[in-house]
């Protein structure tokens, strides 16, 4: 009998031993010492790189800069608009990180949002004024330009960036941490690409980071605007820690008493002591959906070549007539098949809400992505966004922009935006490259900016990260599917010509993290969906 979907499916987490003694006692000490380190740091006015707002002013600057030691902390400071980034804010925040990168007295970076969520995203209704008029195009653009620079200097700073991800981490939000070598989640953590919702399209980077999620995985995310929660941000790699938020203030008192000398594995040690443990662990992914039948539902369906092919296999899954050899396997037991259709159905009339073009735009943005370095990605993303800003090119983003976040209509009521065009079969493959990819674009208003990546990293002190592809963040992370996938296949560094068990697979990963709590838990629920009992306890990869 196979396991249902939403229950017995989902990950069989293991149960741990309690926390030791040592080191309860001491996140209890951190937690009794932080409230004193902090409020005698902020009692210190805030360095805030804003000319027109003084430590006295009346209107608190939007972003907030204090330096504790060699801690630099950065707090996005506007938390009635759910710190949503405006252009003032981009710039603050590039021309300190300049600054903090150059200095020598300046280590550790932590970014934070004030008030419950960290960042709704980019304040893209403050740039509808800008699409009104021919001659702003251009100012609507060179928001995006700022902002992806900004993007790029996170993700090539050699300082340790980390970043608290509390509530919501939408769009921009995810540009801002996705980057950063540490990217520490909680149980309020709510991360989303929402994008194609209004017309556009999974930009500020996320068409690297995407891609280099397990499978299908940031397609299923980048087209849907699912969203990942608490834990299960961590489990797919969005988050390379999950910590419970009251820890959050002892944590920060620890990264303040590193110096100049912390290096990423400093950091990463210290992150580490106020991390969930397994058990803690085990609770937060209790309800984490996307395991089992589903989640090889979503790498069947979300490998298909179109986004019509996609659309169809989802309706066939929802009628029940889709072939589900990929999608249940014979060890699976039982499956509730009614959980899967109506998550098919749901994820049907997801896309179909959606702009024709961002969905096709989407999907060829991110597969392009996984090819690209981070430079090339963020060079792309400021080609597409030229085209967004240009309603006689792309009029989507307005209209959805417009519609839904100025005129806050629902389009689940059965108000769908008027999206130009207005179906998936009107967009074309050739329309899509040659608006949105072809050089030279097909309208220069706005013309697109050059971001001067390379000249940009010369310029900068000490020594920036080169273009790479795959990043080197990814070591503090969860170890990915494919690192799985060849420890099975005996294509892993040290391997032999003999078969593994699964122990065998778990233990190896286990050990190569350094015992990090939730390597278990990721690869015995990779080996489940992924592999099928071979000979003598052996498993083969599917």
């Amino acid at each position: 009998m196979l396991p249902r979907v939403g229950s017995s499916c989902r990950p069989s987490l293991r149960t741990a031993m309690s926390p030791p003694a040592a080191r309860a006692q001491l996140i209890a000490a951190q937690l009794s010492s932080s409230s004193s380190s902090s409020s005698s740091s902020s009692a210190r006015p805030a360095a805030s790189a804003s000319s027109s707002t003084s430590p006295s002013s009346a209107t608190p600057p939007p972003v907030e800069f204090e330096a504790v030691h060699a801690l630099r902390r950065i707090t996005l400071n506007r938390p009635k608009a759910l710190n949503s980034l405006n252009e003032e804010m981009v710039d603050l925040v590039y021309s300190h990180l300049e600054r903090i990168e150059a200095s020598e007295l300046a280590n550790v970076v932590l970014i934070k949002g004030a008030g419950k969520h960290f960042c709704a995203g980019g304040d893209v209704v403050s740039l509808m004024k800008h699409l009104e008029s021919e001659k702003t195009y251009k100012k609507a653009s060179g928001f995006f330009h700022k902002e992806y620079r900004t993007n790029h200097l996170l993700a090539t700073t050699p300082k340790p960036v980390v970043s608290f991800m509390t509530g919501v981490v939408f769009g921009g939000g995810v540009g801002m941490t996705g980057h950063g070598a540490f990217r520490v989640a909680t149980e309020t953590t709510q991360i989303a690409m929402p994008e194609t919702k209004i017309g556009l399209f999974p930009d500020v980077g996320a068409n690297f980071l995407l891609p280099r999620l397990d499978g299908q995985l940031g397609l299923y995310l980048g087209l849907t605007s699912f969203p990942l929660k608490g834990a299960a941000t961590f489990f797919a790699g969005l988050a390379t820690h999950y910590v419970p938020s009251e820890r959050l203030p002892a944590l920060e008192a620890r990264l303040s008493e590193l110096d100049v000398s912390a290096t990423h594995e400093t950091v990463n040690a210290a992150i580490e002591e106020f991390a969930a443990d397994a058990s803690e662990l085990q609770q937060a992914l209790a309800n984490y959906p996307l395991v089992g039948p589903l989640r090889r539902a979503i790498d069947a369906i979300f490998s298909r070549p179109t986004a019509e092919a996609m659309v169809a296999d989802l309706r066939k899954l929802e009628d029940g007539s889709l072939d589900l050899r990929k999608i249940v396997l014979a060890h699976d037991g039982e499956v509730d098949m009614s959980s899967l259709q109506r998550w098919a159905r749901e994820t049907r009339e997801a896309i179909e809400l959606r702009s024709p073009t961002s969905v096709k735009l989407t999907i060829k943005a991110i597969r392009e992505g996984a090819k690209l370095s981070i430079d090339e990605v963020l060079t792309m993303d400021a080609r597409i966004a030229a085209a967004c800003c240009s309603p006689p090119v792309h009029p989507d983003f307005r209209t959805g922009v417009t519609d839904l976040l100025i005129h806050k209509r629902k389009p689940e009521e059965g108000q769908r935006p008027a999206w130009q065009p207005a179906t998936l079969k009107e967009v074309s493959d050739e329309h899509i490259h040659r608006t949105f990819f072809a050089s030279p674009p097909p309208f220069d208003n706005p013309s697109v900016p050059n971001l001067r990546l390379a000249q940009l990293r010369q310029s900068r002190p000490g020594q920036p990260l080169p273009p790479y592809k795959h990043s080197p963040h990814a070591r503090w992370a969860l170890p990915s599917e494919r690192d799985v996938e060849k420890i099975v296949k005996g294509e892993d560094k040290g391997s032999d010509d003999y078969a593994v068990t699964a122990k065998e697979v778990v233990e190896r990963l286990v050990r190569r993290s350094g015992g990090k709590v939730g390597v278990r838990e990721k690869v015995e629920e990779v080996l489940r969906r992924k592999t099928v009992p071979a000979d003598e306890q052996t498993i083969k990869w599917v």
